[in-house]
């Protein structure tokens, strides 16, 4: 399990690295510009370990897709927007389950726009998505 783990991580994170490394016309953020309405800074954990990536609007759709997936395979898969933190610093959780993978695609983006950190397991026996909000 854990050597699989480890392969699915690193493809993970060779996926958001590709997609991130692509280029773009943004103004050097160094210089002290601001940086686009469509830069999407994401924190992410697999299994407990965290990992972060940049991401354009039109990726975004596909990075919550991934997620899914690992979901499915048995992964507990966590995400927050803009440089949340994974740890959620209050006590609001708001839980969602649902059979329906594009249903909880769409909440967990809702989730994520208004500022929650979501978590998503996957339960095989019952086809079931829980995916929980905390901020």
């Amino acid at each position: 399990m854990k050597m699989n783990f480890k392969k699915v991580a690193l493809f993970a994170a060779l996926s958001l690295v590709a997609v991130s490394c692509q280029k773009t016309d943004d103004i050097n953020p160094l210089v002290g510009s601001e940086q686009t309405s469509e830069t999407i800074h994401v924190m992410y954990s697999i299994n407990g370990e965290v990992f972060q990536t940049t991401l354009s609007e039109s990726e975004w759709d596909a990075f919550v897709e991934r997620m899914l997936a690992l979901a499915r395979e048995g992964y507990e898969v966590s995400f927050s927007k803009n440089r949340s933190s994974l740890i959620s610093q209050s006590k609001e959780k708001v839980t969602f389950v649902t059979k329906d993978a594009n249903k909880a695609h769409e909440w967990s983006e809702a989730m994520t726009d208004q500022g929650y950190i979501v978590t998503i397991t996957f339960d095989q026996g019952t086809g079931e998505y829980t995916c929980v909000a905390e901020r």
